[in-house]
Parts: C-alpha cells; sequence; structure tokens
C-alpha cells in the first residue's frame, strides 16, 4: 500500500511539472513584430497621443463619443493588443470586417475582470495595463470606453443633458422666515476617459534551427 502512495504522489509531481514546464515553454516561446501601431509605421490615431510611442502622454475623449481608434497603413494578421490605461477601467475592443463592412466585438475589459499593472522606470508611473490575445485580420481597431475611475454618482440640481438620472427627489430648507422647495437629482457622471498608449502586434514564427 505504501508502494502505491509513493508511486502514486510521484505521478502527481510528474504530471504538475510537466504543465509548468509546458506552460513555460509555451510563454517563452512567443515571439512578437514590432508594434505596427506606432505612428513611426504610417499607423494613424484619434486622438494621436495613443500611438506616440510615449507612455507620459495621455489621450483623452469625452462622453458620449469616449472611442478611441488606430487606423493601419494596410492589412494586418492582429494576435496581440495592449492597452496602457489612464483612468480606463472597462471597455470594449472592436475589429474592422472590411468583407461585411461592419465593427466585430472580439476582446474587452469587464470591471469585474483581474487588472495588472506594469512599473517604468523611464516614466516613473505604475500604469494600468491590460493584455489581449486575438487572431483577426484588419487594418483598423476601435475601443470603446464603459467606465473610467472617475465615473460615478453626484447630486444636483441641474443634471446635464448627458446625464444619467437615477433618482429624483424634493427637499426642503429653511432660508430665514421662508421655507424654500428645491429639486435634486442624483445623477450618474461620465468623466473624461484618459488612455496612454495602444499597442498591436502579430505573431511571428519561431525560427528552426538544425
Amino acid at each position: 500500500m505504501f508502494n502505491n502512495i509513493f508511486k502514486f504522489n510521484s505521478f502527481i509531481i510528474i504530471l504538475t511539472a510537466a504543465v509548468i514546464l509546458g506552460c513555460t515553454s509555451k510563454f517563452l516561446s512567443e515571439n512578437w513584430s514590432e508594434n505596427f501601431a506606432l505612428s513611426t509605421f504610417n499607423a494613424s490615431a484619434i486622438p494621436p497621443e495613443i500611438n506616440d510611442g510615449n507612455l507620459n502622454t495621455l489621450g483623452v475623449t469625452e462622453h458620449p463619443k469616449r472611442e478611441y481608434t488606430i487606423i493601419l497603413p494596410e492589412v494586418r494578421k492582429i494576435n496581440r493588443i495592449v492597452v496602457y490605461s489612464g483612468n480606463v477601467i472597462s471597455y470594449e475592443i472592436f475589429c474592422w470586417n472590411a468583407d461585411d463592412k461592419k465593427w466585430v466585438s472580439i476582446s474587452g475589459m469587464g470591471r469585474s475582470k483581474g487588472r495588472q499593472k506594469v512599473y517604468t522606470d523611464r516614466y516613473k508611473l505604475s500604469i494600468p495595463r491590460f493584455d489581449h490575445r486575438i487572431n483577426f485580420e484588419t487594418d483598423r481597431i476601435k475601443l470603446i470606453v464603459d467606465r473610467t475611475n472617475n465615473d460615478g454618482v453626484v447630486t444636483t440640481r441641474k443634471p446635464d443633458k448627458n446625464d444619467k438620472i437615477l433618482n429624483y427627489r424634493t427637499e426642503y430648507i429653511q432660508m430665514g422666515r421662508d421655507r424654500v422647495r428645491i429639486e435634486l437629482y442624483d445623477v450618474f457622471k461620465f468623466s473624461k476617459a484618459t488612455i496612454r498608449e495602444i499597442e498591436i502586434y502579430s505573431q511571428l514564427q519561431n525560427q528552426r534551427t538544425n
């Protein structure tokens, strides 16, 4: 019985090691192209700060059109999109389908999903970074923002036309001898969205050596 337990434990250890080594080998074997979203490769972006290669600049958009677009000079096979955020925490990524002439949703980041940050010595910043693996051929991508860290509920007497009203109520305040009725609105305010950089890569085939 002892020998059977020993053999079983040995099998589990070997199996676990094989899985870890396999995952590590796969990770190390990934080979990416240049970031062809950069303006230096003739890609254009709206706003232009998101492909200037500088993580210290911010591309700013405002509600209700908090969108970011990168247009490549030619159709490429895209396997990886990396988003360096300013305050954006939830979004959806679309690729343009030239055959069907429409945008196709291919990835995104939800408010409930895990996130990672990368620290850069060059800019002395801890920057939220979102890494997406996809498989799509296109010459343009679009990112539409759902939420930022600065979105939230506020109370106001005069909501803007684009505000999402969550609750309406009336209150009375004493002003001298008079009791004044006021209208209050709890609204969801959409702030400006900021993204530092969007990178686009193709996966390169590993060269085999004899």
